[in-house]
């Protein structure tokens, strides 16, 4: 009975396997390939997405810098999460990575604003200073400094890498 067993399992097996196989996941099925102005970023498939179908380098990098900015102001939004993490600290160290993690959220969102703006009016200097320097790190740095655990780590990592992505459409030109 036991070999019965065995070989309907595996029969079974199989046929899901088939069936998985043939019926691609949602996710699987909306990648379409890397957007031509995606093949030099880092993260391909992330930069792809950014670029929601630009087939213009202008509209791929505006398209990038623009959802970059969603997340940047994302994350600025989030900011109430760093005050219990802080919250063992003494006052004036508090109150040093709140204002460090403050002006870190609205520089890295005016830069954005202006890389977009620099766009707009091809000023390519211009977006890339400003592009580069949104790629800042200096809320976690103050975090890091102090021991304290960023509690936007996972967030933030992810903004960094759309800033890689936007700064190698960017370049593209």
């Amino acid at each position: 009975m036991s070999s019965k067993f065995n070989s309907l399992f595996l029969c079974m097996a199989c046929v899901l396997f088939l069936i998985a196989a043939q019926s691609p996941s949602t996710a699987a099925r909306r990648f379409i390939g890397v957007n031509p102005w995606c093949r030099t970023a880092s993260h391909k498939r992330l930069c792809t997405q950014m670029a929601k179908g630009a087939t213009t380098w202008h509209d791929a990098s505006a398209n990038a810098m623009k959802t970059t900015l969603e997340l940047a102001k994302r994350i600025q939004s989030m900011s109430h999460l760093i005050k219990p993490a802080i919250s063992f600290l003494e006052p004036q160290s508090r109150e040093s990575i709140l204002a460090s993690c403050a002006e870190d959220f609205d520089i890295t969102i005016s830069d954005l604003e202006e890389s977009i703006k620099a766009l707009e009016v091809n000023d390519m200097g211009t977006l890339k200073v400003h592009l580069s320097a949104a790629y800042s790190t200096d809320c976690s740095d103050a975090l890091a400094e102090f021991g304290v655990e960023d509690p936007l780590a996972k967030v933030s990592g992810h903004y960094l890498k759309m800033v890689d992505n936007c700064l190698a459409v960017v370049q593209q030109i």
